[in-house]
């Protein structure tokens, strides 16, 4: 046992426990096995309120940002230059400095699933849009379908400035507990309306497990949740630490800003959580979702959109999850700080704060793409919810182009579209020139374990657009099936993922040679873009910057109506 409070820095881990007694604190320090006690720590509260809290801000004001980074990984190991803080409680009171020489190895046992309840979706409604809300729940009411609400989202504050993202889930049936019985029960529903039905889910109790942190001989063990950040060096700085999670889908190594902590999940392994400020989370996103050598203004653009999203999105996306968002294209791509350039730094400073907000004053969802194949689509045909005036679909092309694909395109003027030129703002960027125009050849074998997916186990004869969108983007699909059978999908990422994902669902479609039972050995997708096609054309921006465009200018044009704001 070492001295009390003598650091030991080199052999041992030092383990430093703080009992406040009047005006006076105990400090006690040794190598050994601690064990943070939920009862009089509160530690079981701490770890029950990361699946309530999803925004808070640290002791500067500057608002931080929960964001998921690893999953499923049967072991975690912390580093850092400076030695590693393990806080066993999060709040200080029980902590371990870890020796720089070695990382913590974090491992878990006698790990608990979770019980959550999945309900049948219909619509997410503003939640002060009582039109609106009434209206979609009369048209469900007359299809003989008994209507409930659920609540998702927040009020928070920044700075003084009050921000809402409250909208109301309208729901179907009632819910189950079991994923795989939801999904089979939504795809009926969604069958017999001929509407998209989706899955709203609810945390009744969350994943639990006892959590192991090692490090040089000394050893944490607490129910549920650690946390870990990079011990202080000589100045009082704390920088960043490296985790490298391992096991599940493999190997994953990340430089992180902040502290992490990590909880047990449903997969019997550990989700490893980044909580860091805002802005320094944005620097790895914009990393991670658009060309580090793009234009500075449409680097600029893509900071002000992503910043937006994420705040937009707090209380929405991972309502029965320990976090806000996560870091994969479900949220925003982060991969850490490890790619972030002085410009992309530069681009985040530039507009430190800046969000684009509508008419009522909430932020709107800034939603982006890789590439919008010359035109950009309503929000509400990509996904179930409310039309947005920002989000409107609209030509992205050059002055003087012309729009071929005008009113709801037919397979006439989208085959026009796709022989004609490219005279995007994303052609002239001069990148991604491999999604700008593609095709795609699926065979049966190919596309059958992804019709699966939806349910659906037969071969198909034919395929058939039910519905596009403004930009041509396929939004209803029907399916002729081997046994003469019809099925429909709903929505254009469930259509391009059915199909091996496509780049896009706007496409048109050519069809192999048949079989006897008359099923083509193959279908040939020939579209244009990259993505969902709704707000930001990232590499329209990178055009758009190119011919010099500010990025007011960009975000004015893909956000049309919106205006720029400067929160803090």
């Amino acid at each position: 046992m070492t001295k009390p409070g003598k650091h030991t820095g080199k052999r041992g881990a030092v383990l430093r426990v703080g009992v406040a007694l009047g005006s006076a604190a105990v400090a006690l320090c040794w190598t050994a096995t601690l064990v943070a006690q939920p009862a009089g720590l509160g530690h079981e509260d701490r770890a029950t309120s990361l699946y309530r809290v999803v925004v808070s801000l640290d002791s500067g004001g500057h608002p931080l940002l929960p964001v998921s980074v690893m999953a499923a990984k049967q072991r975690v190991e912390v580093s850092s230059a400076t030695g590693v803080r393990v806080i066993g409680t999060g709040d200080g009171a029980v902590e371990i400095y870890a020796p720089r020489e070695r990382p913590v190895v974090v491992t878990g046992k006698d790990f608990e699933r979770s019980a959550r309840r999945y309900y049948f979706g219909v619509a997410r409604v503003a939640a002060d849009d009582l039109t609106r809300l009434r209206k979609v729940r009369d048209e469900w009411r007359a299809l003989g379908h008994k209507v409930k609400t659920r609540g998702i989202g927040t009020t928070y504050a920044l700075r003084g400035r009050a921000l809402d993202t409250r909208k109301t889930v309208l729901c179907i049936g009632e819910p189950v507990a079991d994923r795989k019985n939801a999904d089979k029960r939504a795809a009926e529903l969604a069958a017999k309306a001929k509407r998209d039905v989706f899955i709203h889910v609810e945390i009744d109790r969350h994943p639990r497990a006892t959590l192991l942190a090692q490090a040089a001989g000394a050893q944490v063990r607490a129910r549920d949740v650690l946390w870990f950040e990079a011990a202080p060096d000589a100045k009082g700085n704390v920088g960043e630490v490296t985790v490298l999670g391992t096991g599940g889908s493999g190997r994953r190594k990340l430089n992180l800003p902040g502290r992490v902590y990590v909880v047990p999940d449903d997969t019997g392994g550990l989700t490893v959580v980044n909580e860091a400020r805002i802005e320094k989370i944005l620097t790895g996103v914009v990393a991670s979702e658009i060309f580090a050598s793009a234009p500075m203004e449409a680097l600029k653009a893509q900071a002000v959109a992503a910043r937006t999203d994420m705040l937009a999105k707090v209380g929405l996306r991972h309502r029965a999850d320990p976090f806000s968002i996560c870091s994969e294209v479900h949220c925003q791509a982060y991969k850490g700080t490890r790619s972030v350039s002085a410009r992309i730094i530069k681009a985040v400073e530039a507009t430190r704060g800046t969000v684009l907000s509508d008419e009522r004053g909430r932020l709107i969802d800034a939603f982006y793409h890789a590439v919008s194949g010359g035109h950009t689509e309503h929000n509400d045909n990509a996904w179930k919810m409310d039309p947005h005036p920002a989000l409107r679909g609209r030509p992205d092309l050059l002055p003087g182009a012309k729009d071929l694909l005008t009113g709801v395109p037919t397979e006439q003027q989208i085959r026009r579209h796709l022989a004609n030129k490219d005279m995007s703002y994303a052609a002239a960027s001069g990148r991604n020139s491999k999604v700008l125009r593609w095709s795609a050849k699926r065979t049966v074998s190919e596309y059958r374990p992804h019709l699966a997916k939806h349910g659906i186990r037969q071969a198909v004869r034919d395929l058939t657009v039910l519905k596009r969108g403004v930009s041509g983007r396929a939004i209803e699909l029907e399916l002729t099936l081997a046994d003469g059978t019809k099925k429909t999908i709903f929505g254009e990422l469930r259509i391009r993922r059915a199909f091996r994902s496509l780049r896009s669902s706007l496409f048109l479609i050519e069809r192999g040679p048949k079989n006897a039972a008359g099923v083509p050995a193959w279908f040939v997708f020939n579209g244009a873009g990259y993505g969902h096609g709704v707000g930001l054309d990232q590499t329209g921006a990178c055009g758009r910057a190119k011919l010099g465009q500010t990025f007011r200018q960009i975000t004015g044009h893909y956000y049309a109506g919106s205006k720029l704001e400067k929160l803090y």
